[in-house]
């Protein structure tokens, strides 16, 4: 298989798999260019330019779900369920409301989203 990286002449990125057949004619207006280096580069001239604030959006985005996850999987089940709070200790209610807490606190974290230090559920 034969990949073709291509820049249109409306600046649309393109694919192009030429199978094991010699590579098509190029499209007019077209040039050929290097792999996009991520789905956060964007062609700018000769260079691919990353586009970190789309890309702190979607690391952003992903952590948030992440997070969210975390919050309906682990957490509420425990401090949502009256019977099972209650069999807790003070001590155990209070780590779970601190790692409620601190999940909620993870967007706030220095370097977010690019470094998260995710809390640590407790046993």
């Amino acid at each position: 298989m034969s990949l073709r990286y291509i820049i249109d002449a409306s600046g649309e990125y393109i694919v192009q798999d030429s199978g094991n057949d010699p590579m098509p004619d190029m499209l007019d207006g077209a040039v050929e260019v290097d792999a996009r280096p991520s789905p956060f580069h964007d062609r700018v001239g000769d260079t691919w330019v990353e586009d970190t604030a789309r890309k702190n959006e979607a690391l952003s985005d992903e952590a948030r779900g992440l997070r969210d996850f975390k919050l309906r999987s682990e957490v509420d089940p425990i401090v949502s369920n009256a019977l099972r709070w209650a069999d807790l200790t003070t001590e155990k209610q209070n780590e779970w409301t601190q790692y409620r807490t601190d999940l909620l606190n993870v967007p706030q974290q220095a370097g977010f989203p690019n470094t998260i230090n995710w809390p640590t559920k407790p046993e």
